[in-house]
């Protein structure tokens, strides 16, 4: 089920006289873990998750959650019984009309295409950075998509990113920390973030 299909799904199991704003998100998110300078855990999952927002006769409310193509019936048929029963919002602004926008960035194609030997491969950059020490932390990736879309016909897309290396160098009993955060895994420094971490535990020795 792609974000775009789930949205439109959404839209057309909206009861009648309903007016709606739909956000679906899906993507992947995936973690590294390290400590005692060996890595001990790496995971990933896959999720879509909807946020949608209601009207009628001055009473609006906002439904959100995880959603598969099995649930979205009952994800809408709760958003609407709760928002039968909201209180009055005379403050709601009503939707947006269609509105051209402009496209997505799109997720660099290190961060998209990451695998787990990529993100090991950052760890034992920031492990050997730290010459003997014991390192600890995690590397994780995330890349996802955005899809807008309401009763009066706007929608938008867009697209998030993120890649971040954290992690700690640990001698003599003090420990450096070291971080590093971009949308592209390929402007991270594994060695670089290491070796800061590394040198902040020497500082602190004493």
């Amino acid at each position: 089920m792609t974000p775009d299909t789930a949205a439109e799904r959404v839209l057309d199991l909206v009861p009648a006289g309903f007016d709606c704003e739909v956000i679906v998100t899906s993507g992947t998110g995936a973690l590294t873990r390290f400590a005692n300078s060996f890595i001990h855990q790496n995971v990933s999952e896959q999720t879509t998750s909807a946020s949608l927002t209601l009207a009628i006769n001055g009473r609006v409310s906002t439904s959100s959650g995880t959603v598969t193509a099995e649930t979205l019936e009952e994800f809408v048929q709760r958003a609407a019984e709760a928002t039968r029963v909201a209180p009055l919002n005379p403050d709601w602004p009503g939707l947006t009309e269609p509105t051209e926008i402009s496209g997505p960035r799109p997720v660099p194609a290190a961060t998209a295409a990451v695998s787990p030997d990529d993100r090991a491969g950052l760890v034992h950059e920031f492990v050997a950075a730290g010459e003997g020490m014991a390192s600890a932390g995690y590397c994780a990736t995330s890349a996802s998509t955005v899809v807008f879309v309401n009763s009066r016909g706007h929608s938008a897309t867009g697209a998030a990113a993120s890649a971040i290396l954290d992690g700690i160098q640990q001698a003599g009993g003090v420990a450096g920390s070291g971080h590093a955060a971009s949308r592209d895994l390929a402007d991270i420094d594994g060695q670089a973030v290491g070796a800061l971490a590394a040198e902040r535990a020497r500082r602190s020795a004493s």
